[in-house]
Order: structure tokens, then sequence, then C-alpha cells
């Protein structure tokens, strides 16, 4: 069950947020700018081999135990 999504722009800000619970407004939104945190930190070239060594899939971010926050 989704309690919260969030679409982002190319600039890693998120553009449209919307949650079904609103007590936790503020902690969601806080976990999706953690989230882009990690795509930002997946998503630049590494020093390891080449620099077009970007992942492709990122999927699951990171879960905590109440939550998952998956890229799709």
């Amino acid at each position: 069950m989704a309690i919260c999504i969030s679409i982002v722009g190319k600039d890693n800000a998120p553009l449209y947020f919307s949650t079904s619970d609103m007590e936790k407004e503020l902690e969601l939104q806080y976990r999706v700018h953690a989230a882009l945190d990690v795509v930002e930190e997946k998503c630049q070239p590494s020093n390891k081999g080449t620099s077009d060594s970007k992942e492709l899939y990122l999927g699951l971010l990171y879960s905590t135990e109440a939550n998952k926050m998956w890229v799709t």
C-alpha cells in the first residue's frame, strides 16, 4: 500500500507530493528528500572504473521497519 507519492523533476527536486496520512506529512516529505539524496549519490560517476558506470536500475533505495522507498 502506498502512503506517499512524489513526482521528481530533472533537477532532483519534488514537483508534486501527495500523502494519504496527513498526520505524517512532514516525516514523509523528509523521507522523500532522503531518498533523493540516495538517487543523487547513485547517479554520480564513481572513481572506480569508467565514467559511464552509472546504475541504470535504482529500484529499492532504502528500507526502514515501517517504510520502503522505491524508484520507478
